[in-house]
């Protein structure tokens, strides 16, 4: 192909007629194209107005502040399809009808630009010469480029189907759709060029051009007509398109870019990532109602999360209580308090009196109680979402109101409650015997801060190690190892309340609110600036929750309480001291270890690379993957408060995940979580698989160290 300059024709002639066969830039059907332009985005206008008003009804949120920080995330998420480009197949998809229409649209715009105020008011042309020429062969590559992306969704919506796509007749309509606008476009192209009698340089344009070819055997007359309806639907598919935007299936491309801009800030920061958004304590004064029972006791943001989900699937796919047959689907949840929604919320604002206004209740109507209960807050489903949708917080909101307000929860999660309640740990063992793990251990010299309040460490020991003698021993290790390496920890004792994890993540807010309380004045009052948890849980309340509960909750003399203190997990301090050489390891741990990724240690917090740095750290370790890691990990089963409830639907959450370990080749599964470390050392028994052991970090290191 040639440049411009080399076709031996005037420059500012390589350029293409505009409005060619269909009456000149002058005549009748140019103006009525600014008729339906006008009818498309004012329709779209009318579509996001009535959405907008339907959220409006849900309570107040701020989602408009760092106006910087929200346009790169609609820049990563929406323009650089980060999350969606995770999986290969859909991923290539969709970035090649995104990437491919919005250079169309480009193109579109450019030539409008031209045709509607350059040319019109200024006389002035540009499309012409080398910017045409290369203008038509990107058309015709990105036109290319959306139909590989058709092909591949309608082999994969039709032919492979996977499980976790519900095709509508809305997605096929939105297929055929966008086929029909690429395929009159590269129609009209190519009448144009056979009509034009094939100029040299329009071979800048290799699709309408060859497709040129067949159809110049017809009739110059047949081929105008064809090419008049072909452009016209063009046309008026275009602006369809355009008045579409914001309504079903291809309401995606408005909605969830404005959902990604309203995005949650928290979860693109490690030290704030899918906190979970605490009640005002002053909001228990005057409250009627805790958590949420009607759809319009969502924030506007959870309400357009709704309308934001594209029923892709991926957090259906990535859920461990969708995958071992609990009743939960996060995709279909969130579709269900969007029919709610859709069926409740405009009958309130037609209502004189709200309160007269009959609709399908959102809890055991639109949503069953089994689903929010299934979830074990585990955060995979907000992990994958590609437009930013918030899960699990809606689910908590259902809890609160089922417990605060109900009191209805299961029996063994209501002895949890009670047993946090009148002993600050949820097993119901005495609050005086939370130290007696280390008075037994008499080569430890560990003192409570009662004792002596100067540590270079608080260690926070949380109730799992304090009380079950598994993880006790994860407790001993860590200390030791800490001792060794000449840093002084001590603990509470039985001034230690539970962190509160269950009661947050359980619906007890109330009930949270005591514990953090407690432990935050007592925290104040020994002058604590470092905590180290060997707890994720722990780990993650402590670092998160008590933080934004620290700004709002009134100590209980009523003054102020303080958060003034750095948060660490056990992974990270034993990482550093590997590297800093302050401890050594000598021994060999000749096995092939596996390690299970917490979901609170790794998507919460990002802690990946520190298990596995000390593994690797280890001689004679051979580590293996399980084929879901780091972000894809798969839970255990026990958060969420699921640790105190038992699972009596579809199979267990930490067999299945134990037999990804199996499958590994593992003979070790090492956690970071003594939630972890139960689970999976129950899945091997409850399986009757006998060659596989299970180790905290903690202890594999202290196991292989010098002494």
């Amino acid at each position: 192909m040639k440049f411009a300059g080399d076709y031996g024709i005037p420059i500012d002639q390589i350029k293409r007629e505009a409005f060619f066969n269909i009456g000149g830039p002058n005549g009748f059907m140019r103006w009525g194209i600014y008729i339906f332009m006008f009818i498309a985005f004012f329709y779209l206008a009318y579509t996001i107005v009535k959405r907008v008003l339907i959220w409006r009804q849900g309570k107040g949120e701020l989602r408009t502040d760092y106006p910087e920080k929200r346009i790169w995330m609609v820049i990563k998420y929406v323009i650089l399809q980060a999350k969606i480009l995770r999986e290969k197949y859909a991923g290539i998809m969709h970035a090649s009808l995104f990437f491919g229409f919005a250079v169309l649209f480009v193109i579109t715009l450019t030539i409008m630009i031209e045709e509607d105020l350059t040319a019109l008011f200024f006389h002035f042309h540009f499309i012409h010469g080398n910017f045409y020429l290369i203008m038509s062969l990107v058309a015709d590559f990105f036109g290319l480029v959306v139909l590989i992306g058709l092909g591949m969704a309608i082999y994969r919506r039709y032919i492979t189907k996977p499980t976790r796509l519900d095709t509508k007749g809305t997605d096929t309509f939105a297929l055929m759709f966008i086929l029909l606008i690429v395929l009159t476009g590269f129609l009209s192209e190519a009448l144009r060029i056979a009509i034009t009698g094939f100029p040299e340089f329009e071979v800048w344009s290799p699709v309408g051009y060859a497709l040129a070819l067949p159809l110049s055997l017809m009739s110059e007359g047949a081929m105008r007509v064809l090419h008049f309806g072909s452009w016209w639907i063009h046309m008026l598919a275009a602006f369809v398109f355009i008045g579409l935007v914001a309504s079903d299936k291809l309401g995606h491309i408005a909605v969830s870019s404005l959902n990604v801009y309203f995005g949650n800030l928290n979860n693109e920061n490690d030290k704030a990532k899918f906190r979970v958004p605490i009640i005002d304590p002053a909001v228990f004064e005057v409250a009627e109602s805790f958590g949420v029972s009607k759809v319009e006791e969502y924030t506007w943001k959870q309400l357009m999360d709704s309308d934001a989900c594209t029923r892709c699937g991926r957090c259906q796919d990535n859920c461990p209580a969708w995958l071992t047959e609990k009743p939960l689907s996060p995709k279909k949840l969130v579709n269900d308090i969007k029919a709610n929604m859709d069926e409740r919320i405009p009958q309130l604002m037609l209502a004189e009196d709200p309160s007269s206004v009959e609709t399908t209740p959102l809890i055991d109507g639109s949503v069953q109680s089994d689903e929010f209960w299934a979830c074990t807050n585990c955060g995979a489903c907000m992990e994958a979402c590609p437009v930013l949708i918030e899960h699990v917080p809606k689910m908590i909101d259902m809890r609160r109101y089922k417990v605060l307000m109900e009191g209805d929860m299961a029996p063994e999660l209501q002895t949890t409650f009670t047993n946090l309640e009148s002993n600050f740990n949820p097993y119901g063992f005495a609050f005086a015997a939370r130290g007696d793990w280390l008075t037994a251990v008499e080569d430890l010299k560990i003192k409570t801060l009662a004792e002596d309040p100067e540590v270079d460490y608080l260690y926070f020991v949380g109730s799992a190690a304090s009380y079950d003698k598994r993880n006790q021993k994860v407790a001993i290790a860590f200390c030791r190892i800490m001792q060794k390496a000449g840093i002084k920890v001590g603990i509470l004792g039985p001034e230690e309340a539970d962190s509160g994890d269950a009661a947050l993540r359980g619906g007890n807010e109330y009930l949270f609110h005591a514990l953090v309380t407690q432990n935050l004045e007592t925290f104040k009052a020994y002058g604590v600036k470092k905590i180290v948890c060997t707890c994720p849980h722990d780990y993650n309340a402590i670092k998160k929750e008590y933080k934004d509960f620290a700004k709002v909750g009134p100590a209980s003399d009523g003054g102020k309480l303080e958060y003034d203190f750095e948060v660490f997990h056990h992974s990270e301090i034993i990482a550093g001291l590997i590297k800093d050489g302050r401890i050594k390891i000598k021994d060999s741990y000749n096995d092939t270890v596996t390690y299970h990724d917490s979901c609170f240690l790794g998507r919460y917090n990002n802690i990946y690379d520190q298990p596995r740095y000390i593994l690797n750290s280890i001689p004679g370790v051979k580590f293996v993957e399980m084929s879901r890691n780091h972000d894809k990990s798969f839970c255990c089963g026990a958060g969420g408060a699921r640790m105190f409830i038992e699972e009596h639907i579809g199979t267990r959450i930490n067999q299945f995940r134990t037999k990804d370990a199996v499958a590994s080749g593992a003979t070790t599964i090492c956690t970071a979580c003594p939630f972890c470390m139960t689970m999976l050392s129950d899945g091997p028994t409850e399986l009757g698989i006998e060659n596989i052991k299970t180790f905290d970090i903690a202890e594999m290191v202290y196991n292989a160290m010098e002494k």
